[in-house]
């Protein structure tokens, strides 16, 4: 590899925690950490990233503003977003900077699951969850993340019925504390949890339904399906939009090729 080449060009890498991770090991088992730069959004995810050793990453959430302003302050030739599939806003953003700059974009996705088995129902929105909700009783365990929890707000007799499972972050028991949940219910963990671990949880509060997004492999979809087979029912949340883009493997043949360009 060209060392002095690749420092004249770099790539920008927008991470989310799965997806960001594979890339950065990939980086470095090819050698090309010195001349790339991880954005993440939270403190979190570069807690994620912190068993990479020499790895530039730049932690805080950017508006399009900030990532035209950061696009501009290095040489870089190639963006890669592996943000997570539901992060739509940030995604749109992304383009639109690298539109303004005309530095090429590459979206890495993540694989999504199969819905198509008795006991799950698909719904478009967490709105459209919250409808379901509120046509029954049931305790229902809710594993789509601290971001949106206010939107659950509508759900009847919520304190009783619901329980969260968030990140074990300040902000994550706050968006708890102000979407209404119960402490006693609130579950502060970082995953991945297994299928054993999913129906703990379910049977420690008391739950029949589980709520979560359709993240894939990845993102634990598998072993929230295998509460199917204990008689749990889904409701999962549809990605925001379909999307065109590539595999890790095809990410890493472009940043293979941009490099030796």
């Amino acid at each position: 590899m060209d060392t002095k080449a690749c420092k004249k060009k770099r790539i920008l890498v927008f991470a989310g925690t799965k997806e960001g991770h594979q890339l950065a090991k990939a980086f470095e088992e090819k050698g090309f950490l010195p001349f790339a730069d991880f954005c993440v959004a939270t403190e979190y995810g570069s807690e994620v990233l912190s068993d990479i050793p020499g790895l530039s990453v730049m932690e805080g959430r950017l508006t399009l503003s900030d990532m035209k302003k950061l696009l501009g302050d290095k040489p870089y030739g190639l963006v890669i977003d592996a943000t997570h599939p539901y992060a739509a806003v940030v995604t749109g953003n992304i383009r639109k900077a690298c539109e303004s700059r005309t530095i090429p974009y590459v979206r890495l996705l993540r694989d999504a699951g199969s819905t198509e088995y008795d006991g799950i129902t698909a719904v478009a929105s967490i709105e459209e969850a919250v409808e379901l909700l509120n046509r029954c009783d049931d305790k229902v365990l809710l594993t789509t993340g601290a971001k949106e929890l206010g939107k659950y707000k509508g759900i009847k007799n919520l304190k009783e019925r619901v329980a969260a499972r968030v990140l074990p972050s300040p902000a994550s028991l706050e968006s708890c504390r102000e979407a209404g949940i119960a402490p006693k219910h609130i579950i502060a963990m970082q995953g991945p949890f297994t299928e054993k671990m999913n129906l703990a949880m379910m049977e420690q509060y008391g739950c029949t339904i589980l709520v979560t997004k359709n993240t894939g492999k990845a993102g634990g979809f598998d072993d929230k399906v295998a509460c199917l087979r204990a008689g749990y029912r889904l409701i999962v949340i549809g990605r925001p939009a379909e999307e065109t883009g590539f595999s890790l493997e095809e990410v890493m043949r472009k940043v293979v090729a941009f490099y030796a360009e």
